[in-house]
């Protein structure tokens, strides 16, 4: 072997030592690395750890280095088996901890929103789901914690449906009763409490099932009615008398923990003008309304508009043209407009001001002003949420994520709508609390 060659072999045997020993090196690093960002002993505690749906939580992080950014992942998976899930990245304080409460540094939102990761939850990319709808026992969110790439942390939230806490649930069908709703009544019925009559709008179908469950899951016995497009109604929203509500306020008064003094009811949308048409010609059976987006004024049938929507006693009740549809005070049709002031007990208005279905918010403006007008003596609360839609006026929250998707034919943000849901629920149970 020449000196040359010698000195060539000697010098790459020098290199390969060298980055043996830098590779070495960089893996000791990144093991240090690693024990020092993702401590053995951090953990996560979540309070209450089994709660109703409609019930926040408060999620704790502890053990943590401080000042390290971590992130927080929630998963869950809907009544259809969809795995939905949301994160959000959060900077641990000089105690080493992360409360959901803190403002988060980005993820599936952003800022100050404590129950955010289960608002936001989002379904697989390739998905078609737009909703969350819960399964009817409740279901499970698994939540993590990573630091760098490692999980420091795990905890389980128990969302818990009505049926979970007692709520006994009866069909109610036109063959036995002549009405079609389900029935919910509270595991303890020892006391009186305020009663609600629950439905919906123009969808049909038994559509509000799990807002009056939720209900009574509070200690509020409650009747999901459907009035049309259910087995032995009407198909469309026509010719429907006020007469079949009040059957249906008949069994709802006669079911125990019911207080008779204190009997509502309660619409969405073109249920809303049912809901206000009680509380005008029922005062002595209805003791109070809430009305979500609703309407000042009788609309027409649908989706034939040229049947009413609305019969009493046989006659149906004047309603606007379809060129008026929308409009608060059409000109000639004053007898359209539903004399609110004859309502005998409080009054609750929700509303979104992007709202696209009609103009919800200006709908109640007129309302508010007629009874204020008339020196309505009830107390009357409109509640209006400029970055919602018309899904405000179901006054349900923590039942279901949403996406962008799902908000398409009703305007408003996902997170404005969240939001507003989230305001308008609580509002709607101290509203109860109140009678």
């Amino acid at each position: 072997m020449s000196g040359r060659s010698g000195w060539r072999q000697g010098r790459q045997v020098r290199v390969l030592a060298i980055l043996a020993i830098l590779v070495v090196a960089a893996a000791g690093l990144a093991v240090l690395r690693a024990a020092y960002s993702a401590p053995a002993d951090a953990s996560m505690s979540v309070s209450p750890q089994t709660a109703l749906l409609d019930q926040p939580v408060t999620v704790m992080i502890r053990g943590l280095p401080a000042g390290e950014v971590t992130t927080v992942t929630a998963k869950a998976t809907d009544a259809g088996g969809t795995t939905w899930s949301a994160s959000a990245r959060f900077r641990a304080t000089s105690a080493g901890s992360v409360s959901l409460d803190q403002p988060s540094l980005g993820g599936s939102y952003s800022g100050a929103k404590p129950m955010g990761l289960f608002d936001f939850m989002a379904p697989p990319s390739d998905s078609t789901d737009v909703a969350f709808l819960s399964p009817d026992p409740g279901y499970d969110v698994t939540l993590q914690a990573t630091v760098g790439d490692r999980v420091v942390a795990t905890a389980t939230a128990q969302r818990q449906g009505p049926a979970a806490v007692g709520v006994v649930e009866k069909e109610l069908r036109p063959a036995s009763g002549g009405i079609y709703g389900n029935l919910y009544l509270p595991k303890n019925t020892s006391a009186k409490r305020p009663a609600v009559l629950v439905f919906g709008g123009s969808d049909g179908g038994l559509s509000t099932g799990f807002s009056a469950s939720l209900l009574a899951a509070h200690g509020y016995p409650s009747l999901a009615l459907a009035y049309f497009k259910a087995p032995g109604l009407p198909q469309g929203l026509a010719n429907i008398p006020l007469e079949y509500f009040t059957r249906a306020l008949a069994v709802l008064r006669a079911q125990p923990g019911v207080d008779p003094r204190h009997v509502l009811v309660s619409g969405v949308s073109r249920g809303s003008e049912a809901a206000l048409l009680l509380g005008v010609h029922y005062p002595r059976l209805v003791n109070g309304v809430v009305a979500g987006v609703p309407s000042s004024v009788v609309n027409p049938g649908f989706p034939d508009a040229t049947r009413p929507a609305w019969t009493l006693h046989g006659r149906p009740l004047p309603a606007v043209s379809t060129a008026e549809f929308g409009q608060t005070n059409p000109p000639g049709k004053p007898e359209a407009i539903i004399p609110v002031e004859r309502i005998r007990g409080p009054i609750l208005l929700t509303c979104g001001a992007l709202d696209v279905i009609w103009p919800s918010c200006t709908q109640i403006d007129a309302i508010t002003a007629r009874l204020s007008a008339r020196l309505f003596a009830y107390p009357v609360t409109a509640l209006r949420y400029p970055d919602a839609g018309h899904l405000v006026g179901g006054l349900t929250t923590y039942l279901l994520s949403l996406t962008e998707d799902a908000l398409t034919r009703f305007g408003g943000t996902v997170a404005g709508t969240q939001a507003a849901q989230a305001d308008a629920h609580a509002k709607l149970l101290a509203f109860l609390r109140s009678q």
